[in-house]
């Protein structure tokens, strides 16, 4: 009697671990791929039992977190882009999760190319594509940091004039840029004087007249007599300045 209830209780028990195999294991991922530096990336697992990781790379190592897969790589000192299989099992049923780990940047690319900010500032953000570390660099006025394959870039309130500059984007031997620019309180044109080079003399305050015999004229656009004079001492001459057409003269 007493080996029947044993014999019971194995069958049981395995009748058990065969109803919680799964018939389907789905990871929401296909393929996970490192950079040069490696780190941690997470894989949804759907199934409808208990799995295990049968197989992975030497490289990684793994972590089963309720129905999440967290693999972690470490840092590819090879220099050959590392590649290989994650083997998710359950009783006969198997799904992979390629995993991939390249060895330097081979590209940096951005969604846009500028970003514009008015004078009170503010953030903005740019997708960027890459299968690198990337390292920024921003120009005076402006900050920018790199997460997530998400560029944030932030400029404060401007008072000045308009700033800009070109955003580094630097991973080992791959560089782009992404120019940011911002208005301010002072016009760029006059850069707040209110006055630009006259465009009639080019800033001398006079113009030669070439008709009938030459001479010279004092500028009427930037406040000279407009005709000419016995010598050109006596030439009553512009200010070689005429008001920003930008700002009519308010410098702002």
């Amino acid at each position: 009697m007493k080996k029947l209830s044993i014999m019971f209780s194995l069958v049981a028990m395995l009748a058990l671990c065969a109803c919680n195999h799964a018939t389907f294991i789905k990871p929401d991922k296909a393929a996970v791929e490192f950079t040069l530096e490696g780190g941690d990336a997470s894989v949804g697992v759907s199934a409808d039992g208990s799995w295990e990781v049968k197989e992975c790379p030497e490289w990684v190592t793994t972590e089963v977190r309720d129905s999440t897969l967290v693999v972690k790589a470490r840092r590819n000192d090879t220099s050959k882009v590392r590649e290989g299989n994650i083997v998710l099992a359950s009783g006969d049923v198997t799904a992979t999760v390629a995993i991939k780990q390249m060895t330097k940047c081979t590209h940096i690319t951005t969604d846009v190319e500028a970003v514009e900010f008015e004078k009170e500032g503010g953030s903005k953000t740019v997708n960027i594509d890459t299968d690198g570390a990337v390292q920024v660099v921003a120009p005076e006025g402006f900050t920018a940091e790199y997460a997530g394959g998400v560029l944030t870039v932030s400029a404060t309130a401007n008072e000045g004039g308009q700033r800009g500059g070109d955003i580094t984007l630097k991973a080992d031997e791959v560089t782009t840029t992404v120019k940011a620019t911002q208005s301010g309180n002072v016009c760029p044109t006059c850069n707040g004087t209110g006055k630009v080079i006259c465009s009639k003399c080019r800033g001398k305050g006079y113009y030669l007249e070439t008709r009938g015999e030459p001479s010279n004229h004092g500028c009427p656009k930037c406040g000279g007599s407009g005709v000419e004079a016995s010598t050109f001492s006596d030439l009553r001459k512009g200010t070689g300045k005429m008001t920003c057409p930008t700002c009519g003269g308010s410098g702002s």
